[in-house]
């Protein structure tokens, strides 16, 4: 029983810091690389002490690599920006530390799927 309040509880901050950083990403952040950035996930420790958060970029189809690892070193070097406006905008005691990661999934499944059209055809 125990397990289910901590996973509930793990999920649910993990929620509240999706939700925050979304909204100051909307709100806060002035840098135009981070404005089409769009948080996906995030992964919360089990004790609470950090956190990683997953995010897709907006019209990304037409992006290179390097513009994808330029927007990625541009967020995660405006980690304390975000922890500060976490700490301010949220009721959580203490804020974890922030790891930003590219989630590449839907680029994946998109390639696969091109992958699988060509061997039908």
């Amino acid at each position: 029983m125990k397990y289910d309040s901590d996973n509930q509880r793990i999920h649910r901050i993990g929620s509240v810091i999706r939700k925050e950083i979304a909204q100051i990403i909307r709100n806060d952040i002035n840098d135009p690389r981070i404005k089409d950035v769009v948080i996906t996930e995030v992964d919360m420790s089990k004790d609470l002490k950090n956190a990683k958060i997953f995010f897709i970029i907006f019209n990304n189809k037409d992006r290179l690599v390097s513009e994808i690892e330029e927007i990625t070193n541009a967020i995660n070097s405006s980690k304390q920006f975000f922890k500060k406006k976490l700490s301010e905008n949220s009721n959580l005691r203490s804020v974890p530390r922030l790891k930003f990661i590219y989630d590449d999934t839907e680029s994946k499944a998109f390639e696969l799927e091109e992958l699988i059209n060509k061997s039908l055809n």
